[in-house]
């Protein structure tokens, strides 16, 4: 894999004590003409969102992130924003110790138990992406539910003070991440990427049901939607089944 440890991007940084969201106030400072490497970190956030407008509680001691960018790309190739926003976060968290893994497609997980989500937004003009405004929510030292999990309760006691003690390096590090997973996915192509995607991925060999059958996941296609080998059932032909499924079509859980 590449070095990326040179990577010293230009960063714009803007600070909110409370606010709606850091990806609709991004929008809007991108939308009037702020440039690509600005960013906005919150304490809190009033409105923060998730996946298909699901509510994301924001409270304080967690680290609320939105990184504007320029990719100039085309839409087709839009799921991979958030792909490698979540490896470049999840593989940045990993290289400091921490046994963090994706969950397709945008979420950071640590022992089955939620830690983290991206949520990308896009600007979309002639077919392609103009811009993008990549969200992070990371549960640093913040309350969480029995789903979730927190950088806090990953910290193992004999591990020195670092930069995972604080927000300041929670966020440094997740800046850092971000911009790995979007380089190294650029750098790498979507199909060599996805292979370094799915060595990460915790959902691989998961059990679930489609469509009234069992199936099982074996990866991820190039579309960035999920594969799923259905089981073979008597009467079945052909034998295997695979297929793919978009985002939001199937859940796949969390430990409690």
């Amino acid at each position: 894999m590449p070095d990326y440890q040179a990577l010293r991007p230009r960063f714009h940084l803007h600070w909110a004590e409370h606010i709606d969201s850091t990806n609709q106030a991004l929008v809007a400072m991108m939308a009037a003409g702020a440039p690509a490497g600005t960013v906005l970190v919150a304490t809190a956030q009033r409105a923060g969102r998730g996946q298909w407008g699901r509510q994301w509680q924001s409270p304080p001691g967690g680290l609320y992130l939105s990184l504007g960018l320029k990719p100039d790309l085309p839409a087709c190739r839009s799921p991979f924003l958030t792909l490698s926003s979540a490896w470049g976060v999840a593989t940045s968290l990993a290289n400091l110790g921490l046994p963090v893994q994706v969950k397709w497609p945008n979420d950071l997980v640590s022992g089955g138990k939620k830690l983290g989500g991206i949520l990308a937004d896009t600007q979309i003009e002639s077919g392609r992406v103009q811009t993008v405004v990549i969200g992070l929510g990371l549960n640093g030292f913040n309350p969480v539910p029995d789903s979730g999990t927190s950088i806090q309760a990953l910290i193992q006691p004999e591990m020195a003070p670092g930069p995972l003690n604080s927000l300041e390096g929670l966020a440094a590090i997740a800046l850092y991440g971000l911009m790995q997973g979007y380089l190294h996915w650029q750098n790498q192509g979507d199909d060599a990427f996805l292979i370094d995607y799915q060595t990460c991925l915790a959902n691989l060999g998961q059990s679930l049901t489609v469509e009234g059958q069992a199936a099982e996941v074996i990866g991820v296609a190039p579309s960035g939607n999920l594969r799923v080998q259905v089981k073979p059932t008597h009467n079945d032909r052909p034998a295997v089944k695979t297929l793919e499924i978009e985002p939001g079509k199937v859940t796949l859980g969390y430990n409690a």
